[in-house]
């Protein structure tokens, strides 16, 4: 009888214990707010700059309880608060979202129309070595060529940490979070990241609008698209088209038009672009692509 009260003690301490000990179960939270609330208007507002309609200001209305999520003509943001220089005239898209404790919902997308050109929000420098200036276009190759040529860079393909961006890698700033790192390997010795091949051309150009043509010979296709460059950040926004990349690379991006601009000179370009890490199943990771004009190209070629 002594030996049984003294197991059912123990069993009971034991029970005790380990209900004590167990991690309490954290569950995502409902989802508390629908696609259907998140109209202009209601959630966020579109504004034009009364001095200057180019400039147009896109603010989140919802609670600060959420996470706003922009998904605008120069690129993604998280701030309450955006705004973007616009300098071609048109008509924009802004999709709006919220980070909620039981995941992201976004709402229908809204437009804006932009009626005139504003020549100064293109008078910075990114503008001219990208696209030539107004009224110009600019041709770049991906730096490897049939014969497997780099004739710049180790290679065509670079390998950045999550946190790098033109800010450190030209030695003008900080990297954005503590994932900094780079992989250059050189082409030769990694003949596997992409074959050897005439990759086409990729053609950014000012003529009425912001406009880029990209032909992958590679990937067996053509794309007519537009873009929009943040000068500040060194980001571009790439609609209807891609950067000139690998087949390899081709479904494993989380956004081919979210674009990183590296490096830049009036010779030679870096585009970035974020790995998935889930489905490449390495990790995330700034894909680098390495490209030199069209001129510049043609120059070496003619001294070879």
């Amino acid at each position: 009888m002594k030996n049984i009260v003294k197991y059912s003690i123990y069993f009971f301490i034991g029970i005790v214990l380990f209900g004590a000990c167990t991690p309490e179960k954290y569950e995502l939270g409902d989802i508390d707010i629908a696609p259907a609330q998140i109209v202009e208007g209601v959630s966020y507002k579109i504004e034009h700059d009364a001095s200057n309609p180019n400039i147009i200001y896109l603010t989140s209305l919802v609670d600060a309880k959420y996470t706003p999520l922009w998904e605008h003509p120069q690129g993604r943001s998280q701030d309450k608060k955006v705004t973007l220089r616009i300098p071609f005239p048109g008509e924009y898209k802004v999709k709006f979202g919220v980070e909620t404790r039981g995941g992201i919902v976004y709402g229908e997308p809204a437009t804006f129309k932009v009626d005139d050109m504003y020549a100064e929000f293109i008078s910075d420098e990114t503008w001219t070595l990208l696209a030539g200036g107004a009224g110009e276009e600019k041709t770049w190759y991906l730096d490897l060529d049939q014969n497997g040529l780099s004739r710049v860079f180790k290679g065509p393909l670079y390998f950045y940490g999550t946190g790098d961006w033109w800010g450190n890698v030209n030695q003008q700033g900080k990297p954005l979070n503590s994932d900094s790192w780079l992989w250059d390997p050189t082409w030769k010795e990694n003949t596997w990241l992409m074959p050897a091949g005439d990759y086409g051309e990729m053609t950014f150009n000012l003529k009425g609008g912001a406009n880029v043509i990209v032909n992958h010979n590679m990937l067996g296709r053509k794309q007519n698209g537009s873009f929009m460059i943040d000068t500040d950040k060194k980001t571009i926004r790439m609609v209807d088209a891609t950067p000139l990349h690998g087949k390899p690379q081709d479904g494993i991006v989380v956004d081919w038009g979210d674009v990183r601009i590296m490096s830049l000179n009036e010779n030679t370009m870096q585009l970035a672009v974020l790995r998935d890490p889930v489905l490449s199943q390495e990790g995330a990771a700034m894909l680098t692509y390495n490209f030199i004009s069209k001129a510049y190209r043609e120059s070496l070629e003619s001294s070879d």
